[in-house]
């Protein structure tokens, strides 16, 4: 048996990318069934915890913080936009970190860390307090989505990875309904703390937990897993070796170096920044949205549920659509336009007087604001082979993102409530920005596979050339 073939199960399996790759297909389908029972509930569940601890602000807002903690003028959108600096700027290390220790070991830390912040948030007496917390959750928190999705690249191929990217994504959505029915829960105790403090230590608590038991669950590869079949680990290899994947785990410079001066990296950080605002403007800022149309305050947080569990259901089934399809641009575009269309209204429209119009409007705004966030990352992954350059691109892609919450922040001031006209205008505008770049970027894409079928250039990977190899559109 040569060096770059093994036969599993009476199937040759040749590892060597120059060479036709044949995979037995029933140790493929063991192999994607077994990743997805016990990659899928373990990071469902963490983003689950990063959720509720991220946007559980905006449900605390509803009840009495701002009154308890002496909160004046401007500053609970302090609060969210000096969270969101660190957010944005600690998500390349974090990266890069997972590239070298391994995410399976540094998703669980980070999750324990924000964990025991978001507990010591109930704690807090002033102005202060909570901002020290809440700059050391952002600090912790921004490495989640990059590291999971890098990690999830480690696993699947580049036609899998988007509804399994969306599998867990879902539970933001989910965590957006739970964290609404917790808030309106706890905010009806009359007990010896205040129902915002008894839902920061509930959410907080939650993470920990988690975060603990997944050091145990997470594998840090198929090859080092105890899972895994000898034949489903040598079929593991000739996928990624099929999908011009690198496996290395070694952290390469001079891969970072070709990311960083490559101008679409850029581009995925601009795309991220225009998306990220609707992002951060739907979590943080919903329930405030919605409570000006409901008739007693404390129910927005019920409100919310019904928008964030449709938003949920949507995003599986575009994902699974763009997986099948393989089209990533067109169907983040195509949902983002009816949002697009659902923030112009929310601003324009006459709510006060036309509640249920309103009402319907919230479920338009989650029905295509979060998408791009599943699919430009894993666009991006799918058209970068070297892991440490996707990591890099991953880390870049999300600092955009998450930078752009300080726009979100900055947009939705006091002076402006209860409607918030220009923030609203703002989200819009961002959101038809990236709709021309991420279009534009698809076309430049499809004349680069133009000259890739006709051979005028030859795409090159780990040094090897892959004339097999087409761009994701």
């Amino acid at each position: 048996m040569s060096d770059t073939e093994k036969h599993v199960s009476g199937s040759t399996v040749t590892v060597d990318s120059d060479a036709l790759v044949v995979i037995d297909p029933a140790i493929e389908r063991s192999l994607v069934r077994k990743q997805d029972l016990i990659l899928m509930p373990g990071l469902a569940l963490a983003y689950l915890t990063h959720t509720l601890d991220r946007a559980n602000l905006g449900n605390a807002k509803t009840d009495t913080l701002e009154k308890d903690l002496h909160l004046v003028g401007n500053q609970f959108s302090l609060l969210l936009i000096l969270f969101y600096v660190p957010y944005g700027l600690m998500n390349v290390p974090f990266t890069l970190l997972s590239k070298r220790f391994n995410p399976a070991v540094v998703i669980p830390s980070v999750m324990s860390i924000w964990g025991i912040m978001a507990m010591a948030s109930a704690g807090t007496k002033n102005f202060g307090g909570i901002l020290a917390c809440r700059i050391l959750m952002g600090c912790v928190e921004s490495a989640f989505l990059p590291c999971a999705i890098f990690y999830c690249s480690l696993f699947y191929t580049r036609r899998e990875l988007s509804f399994r990217v969306s599998i867990f994504g879902m539970m933001g959505f989910i965590a957006g309904a739970i964290s609404g029915l917790i808030a309106f829960s706890v905010f009806q105790w009359h007990k010896a703390l205040k129902g915002w403090q008894y839902l920061f230590i509930i959410e907080g608590a939650l993470t920990v937990g988690i975060g603990l038991l997944l050091f145990i669950i997470l594998p840090h590869s198929v090859q080092k897993s105890r899972w895994f079949s000898e034949d489903e680990k040598r079929v593991s290899v000739a996928r990624h070796a099929q999908d011009s994947q690198d496996e290395d785990k070694n952290f390469h410079w001079e891969d970072a170096k070709v990311q960083l001066r490559d101008k679409i990296t850029w581009v995925y950080f601009v795309m991220a920044l225009f998306y990220g605002v609707g992002v951060a403007s739907s979590s943080n800022f919903l329930p405030t949205m919605v409570k000006r149309l409901a008739k007693v305050p404390s129910k927005s947080n019920l409100y919310t549920v019904g928008p964030n569990l449709v938003a949920a259901a949507v995003q599986l089934s575009t994902t699974f659509l763009s997986d099948h399809f393989q089209q990533r641009a067109t169907i983040a575009c195509g949902t983002l336009f009816v949002s697009f269309l659902a923030w112009i209204l929310l601003a324009t429209l006459d709510l006060v007087h036309n509640v249920k119009v309103g009402y319907f409007l919230t479920y338009l705004i989650t029905f295509g604001t979060f998408t791009p966030g599943i699919l430009v990352p894993v666009w991006l992954s799918s058209n970068t082979t070297t892991t440490t350059g996707r990591a890099l691109r991953l880390g870049i892609s999300f600092m955009g993102q998450n930078l752009a919450g300080i726009v979100s922040s900055v947009a939705f001031r006091a002076q402006d409530a209860p409607i918030y006209k220009p923030a609203l205008i703002t989200v819009a505008s961002c959101q038809a920005a990236f709709i021309v770049v991420c279009l534009s970027l698809r076309e430049y894409y499809r004349r680069e596979n133009k000259k890739l079928e006709s051979g005028e250039v030859v795409h090159f990977s780990g040094g090897k050339q892959r004339p097999e190899y087409r761009y994701a559109l």
